[in-house]
């Protein structure tokens, strides 16, 4: 069963129809028990760290998360998806989910020529030692964000971008994955990449 994870978040219907456009169904809840007997959870994430997280945490979806993970069901975190799976972030107060170890921090620069956010295409570097599908070792993906993750153990680094200097843009801890693309927007390539996540 994959599951949709609904957190207010606008953006569950791109990837309802993504995941359709793939060969799979896919169902939106924020019921507990659904999502805790998940074998495949996704997150997404359009807004601020703490609306999300705090609407996670008021619908008690942190526990629901953790029993799924616990069980061995994979998970995926989109964009603000993937920043809750940190200890904080610099956007909000909350804490996240702390299911991988860093913060969340704002990009900053004083050149021109690099506009916040960071909005449009840009190639993702996979790590080189992932299992995940070595045929997206180098892809354009869809970015929106004026915050990024920064990993503390770079064994949790599966891809890099650069903007401004090089940041961590997909994340793996053993069953977690988070990407701070949009792959619901990245036409070819967030196909192929949810297929891989999904299949492999």
């Amino acid at each position: 069963m994959i599951t949709i994870i609904d957190n207010i978040s606008c953006n569950f219907l791109s990837v309802l129809n993504m995941i359709k456009k793939i060969g799979y169904i896919a169902e939106l809840t924020n019921n507990y028990d659904k999502i805790s007997k998940s074998k495949i959870l996704i997150l997404p994430g359009v807004g601020t760290f703490d609306k999300v997280v705090n609407y996670i945490y008021e619908n008690k979806i942190d526990k629901a998360i953790l029993n799924a993970i616990e069980e061995n069901s994979k998970f995926l975190g989109i964009c603000v998806g993937m920043q809750v799976l940190f200890e904080k972030s610099e956007e909000g107060k909350l804490d996240g989910l702390n299911l991988i170890k860093g913060e969340v921090v704002k990009f900053r620069t004083s050149e021109n020529k690099y506009k916040i956010p960071h909005m449009g295409w840009n190639t993702v570097n996979f790590s080189e030692d992932n299992n995940f599908n070595k045929s997206l070792k180098k892809n354009r993906f869809y970015f929106v964000h004026s915050f990024y993750a920064v990993c503390h153990d770079k064994k949790n680094i599966l891809g890099t971008t650069n903007y401004i200097s090089n940041f961590t843009s997909a994340v793996k801890k053993n069953n977690i994955y988070g990407v701070q693309f949009h792959p619901e927007k990245s036409h070819y390539f967030g196909k192929s990449f949810l297929k891989s996540f999904i299949e492999n």
